[in-house]
């Protein structure tokens, strides 16, 4: 079977793997089942962890939260094993040198957190992707990690406001991918020091390089984007406040 061919068909697969499991309303299929509500009925009307957490409780909008990241790290790091632990890995290998294999389960974290957004199971309305840019970004990278967590809870903390945290730590933390990125390409340095298995798996770990960043550029856009409704009212002064900080 032909290289090329093959390549397409798993980049297509994947995609499609992503977003089918992205879309999977979690905050909506929590709140009928067990809470006959659905979260897109109430404030923001959005069904991400943040409204559902208004609607349902706060101990359910932090289970929607994490589950919604583990949506994306599951598209991610589910590809990347199949790509790496099946025959497939001597498609994804090319004549040239090129290892297109990262191209396609970053492709993969993308196509959840677009699915996030646009879920086709429920009409193409879903959250915001900020669960899903720390998935596809915080599971690979202890760096990246920490970036994330001390953007948005420090940004949190001093401006009481969760989308303006968001929206910082999406930015941060895709700037921060774009200089490992570029300190791989020009140096040859093995950032995947800075992976969670400190760059020592015997096979290839999610590679932290330009396919990354540009998966967490588009996510981070994507965020700012939904957030469009909550930039409005930071500049009127009117967006809503966290009430259990101090």
């Amino acid at each position: 079977m032909h290289i090329y061919f093959v390549n397409i068909i798993v980049g297509l697969l994947s995609v499609i793997f992503g977003y089918l499991l992205g879309a999977i309303p979690t905050g909506v299929v929590i709140g009928k089942a067990f809470f006959h509500k659905d979260p897109r009925d109430y404030f923001s009307h959005n069904s991400g962890g943040t409204n559902s957490g208004r609607v349902l409780g706060k101990k359910i909008g932090v289970l929607v939260i994490v589950l919604d990241a583990v949506k994306a790290i599951i598209a991610l790091y589910g590809v990347w094993a199949i790509l790496m632990f099946t025959p497939l890995r001597e498609y994804t290998l090319w004549s040239n040198g090129y290892d297109a294999a990262p191209l396609y389960y970053w492709a993969a974290g993308l196509a959840a957190a677009i699915g996030h957004c646009y879920p086709i199971y429920i009409g193409f309305k879903g959250g915001k992707a900020v669960s899903c840019f720390v998935g596809i970004s915080a599971w690979v990278s202890w760096l990246e990690f920490l970036v994330c967590f001390a953007s948005f809870f420090g940004f949190l903390f001093k401006k009481k406001m969760v989308s303006l945290g968001s929206m910082v730590m999406a930015i941060v933390g895709s700037l921060t991918m774009w200089v490992l990125a570029i300190v791989r390409a020009t140096t040859g340095w093995n950032v995947n020091v800075f992976a969670w298995d400190f760059g020592q798996s015997p096979v290839t770990f999610p590679v932290l390089g330009f396919e990354a960043a540009v998966t967490l550029t588009i996510v981070a856009i994507l965020i700012i984007a939904r957030h469009r409704a909550n930039i409005k009212r930071l500049k009127e002064g009117t967006e809503s406040k966290v009430t259990w900080i101090k």
